[in-house]
């Protein structure tokens, strides 16, 4: 028998062990619970023990109290009960020894971390090579916060990559259970860090979340990739979420059927992303009424405060996600610093500015001008944003403004924004919610995008082609256009009176006719939208003509062209920019070069009508 209990202990030790390595939440319950029990079981024994061996009360108190706190520094005080009739039995002797492991266990589990905290890195890194790994590059308050989140969500095997990591962040990964590297073959990644990772022949699933400044971001990608490369990796099931500037980084990194790349590539600024966000948690059409046709019924007016880099996106945001049938769509832009501020963005965006109500005025949200543009639109106003650059600002602002517009007696929703958070009520004096980028919800989850791909798939139309590898093949710009389209879905909706759970599973139902020509109208204006927010403008018919002759020329040399007369996507130019109303000229012009019309209109509405496979889908 003794081999045997030879093994237990081992067993009995390796498993104390491994929990000293495993998730902080259950090593800390652990050791909680056996800090409890072993105290309270410890009083009982003991208290029993000498209860039976002194006849002093205040000896046995004593002594009871003495020889528990003895226990966590692993010593025993057996001799002194062991003629108490209650260790004469053989169970309860078994479970004077488990308490006193308990006890001693649970003071030592902090020595162990601390002299063997070399030991348990190393079986850290053994953990790590299996299941699926995520690797978090740079080391900061945000992506600590955010791996902390993943580890919420029931995410494992966590490695944190950086350089010059301080010591408190170095103990908050330490506690949570995920790994830090700062070696150079983690933060230079080479074969030896994907061994260690047991990536080296793509499996298990890597996820890669380059979170650090958006240059030193777009670096490690690249050499990462590298890496995966050279070891003929499979990327399949690689996925990368990038902080970065530029879509063209996304572009280049993506993986295609030319070109090595990553599986999955998202793309992200921290104002683009709480921009969006920002129009998912609280979107205008939930201040909006409809008329049983489907036009608004009141026009569409906002507020921004401050013009900096959250600002500017969720002008863009609200331009995309605000036009509606019916309705006029007005922006006021307060900040001292508008008329410096605006050149840069006043210039990509140019048709935008000329095209919508937006107006820029010279004040800030202090001003008496601001309160009396809020009291004259009390009426019509339906949105404030708050995006000015220091957080004592945003939260006075904050306050102020939804203070008055409960004194006017204004519904408007109130938002504050920054490059993080996003904070929120309905209606001034509601309930006040919050909502951080960086975390599991946002970042870490394929369900923010999940609805974008399933609609893009339904353009491609071809059951042979999935979901994933259609949102694979596509370019920043049409992913851009499906995630725009997709956050509208719910505007549609409403227009209609319905629920997304019935229109999954029972589609439209009966539309009237006004109500299916509007809903095209909206989805025309929200297309138009869209193009203007990325810096389109519209084609003229000169250069339509001149770029149906091209395709004629085309088709003539070589039996077929690939010119779209009407889009010209490196030009940012498009004929699509145009009133409804001009879209069957548009539709004929094109016929004259093709020979194929293409009824616009009906292309509005059919896209619109084809929401329920697409929310269908998704849910599957």
């Amino acid at each position: 028998m003794t081999p045997v209990f030879v093994i237990i202990s081992i067993a009995l030790f390796c498993a104390m062990l491994f929990n000293l390595a495993a998730k902080p939440k259950v090593s800390r319950g652990l050791i909680g619970a056996c800090s409890l029990i072993s105290g309270i079981g410890g009083l009982i024994v003991y208290g029993i023990g000498f209860s039976s061996v002194l006849r002093n009360g205040a000896q046995v108190v004593f002594h009871t109290v003495y020889a528990v706190c003895r226990m966590y520094a692993g010593v025993n005080e057996l001799s002194s009960i062991s003629s108490a009739p209650l260790l004469q039995n053989s169970f309860v002797l078994a479970v004077f020894w488990l308490l006193h492991l308990m006890a001693f266990y649970a003071t030592a589990s902090a020595t162990i971390s601390a002299l063997g905290a070399t030991a348990l890195k190393k079986l850290k890194y053994w953990l790590q090579r299996y299941g699926r790994s995520v690797i978090i590059y740079g080391v900061n308050d945000d992506t600590v916060a955010f791996g902390r989140s993943l580890i919420s969500s029931g995410v494992k095997n966590i490695v944190f990559v950086g350089s010059n990591v301080d010591a408190a962040l170095d103990t908050a990964i330490n506690s949570m259970g995920a790994l830090l590297r700062t070696d150079a073959s983690a933060l230079q990644p080479d074969l030896s860090f994907l061994k260690s990772l047991g990536s080296e022949k793509g499996a298990p699933p890597l996820a890669v979340y380059a979170l650090d400044d958006a240059e030193k971001n777009q670096v490690y990608a690249e050499t990462l990739l590298k890496a995966l490369e050279n070891a003929s990796v499979d990327t399949k099931n690689i996925e990368l979420v990038i902080r970065g500037l530029d879509d063209s980084v996304e572009c280049a990194l993506s993986r295609t059927a030319d070109r090595y790349g990553y599986g999955d590539v998202k793309l992200f600024s921290d104002v683009s992303l709480t921009g969006r966000m920002l129009m998912q948690v609280m979107p205008p059409c939930d201040k909006m009424k409809f008329n049983p046709d489907g036009t608004a019924a009141g026009d569409f007016d906002a507020v921004i405060v401050g013009f900096g880099e959250t600002g500017r996106s969720v002008l863009r945001q609200l331009v995309r996600n605000a036009q509606f049938c019916g309705s006029h769509f007005r922006v006021a832009v307060f900040s001292p610093e508008a008329a410096v501020e605006t050149g840069y963005f006043g210039s990509i965006f140019e048709e935008m500015l000329e095209k919508y109500d937006i107006s820029f005025i010279n004040a800030g949200a202090k001003s008496h001008e601001f309160f009396k543009y809020i009291r004259t639109h009390s009426s019509t106003l339906k949105y404030v944003a708050i995006c000015t650059s220091t957080p004592q600002s945003r939260t006075e602002i904050f306050t102020e403004v939804s203070s008055y517009l409960r004194h006017l007696k204004c519904n408007a929703a109130v938002c504050r924004c920054n490059k993080k958070s996003i904070t929120w009520c309905a209606t001034p004096g509601s309930p006040v919610s919050v909502k951080n980028i960086y975390s599991a919800d946002v970042l870490g989850s394929a369900s923010v995008d999940r609805l974008a791909a399933v609609l893009n798939h339904s353009y491609v139309n071809d059951p042979a082609v999935s979901v994933e590898s259609a949102w694979e093949a596509c370019d920043f710009f049409s992913r851009e256009s499906s995630r725009a389209s997709a956050d509208f879905i719910r505007a549609y909706l409403k227009i209609a009176g319905k629920t997304e759970e019935d229109v999954a599973e029972n589609g439209w139902g009966e539309l009237s006719r006004e109500l299916t020509e509007n809903l095209g109208r909206t989805e025309h204006l929200r297309w138009c939208a869209f193009h203007y927010s990325m810096g389109f403008a519209p084609m003229k018919e000169e250069t339509l003509r001149k770029r149906g002759e091209r395709y004629l020329a085309e088709v003539k040399a070589n039996g077929s062209s690939r010119i779209r007369i009407s889009k010209d996507l490196e030009s940012r130019l498009h004929g699509c920019l145009c009133e409804w109303e001009e879209l069957e000229k548009l539709s004929e012009l094109e016929c004259e070069y093709t020979g194929f019309k293409n009824d616009y209109k009906d292309m509005d509405i059919r896209n619109v009508l084809a929401l329920p496979a697409v929310l269908h889908a998704a849910k599957e």
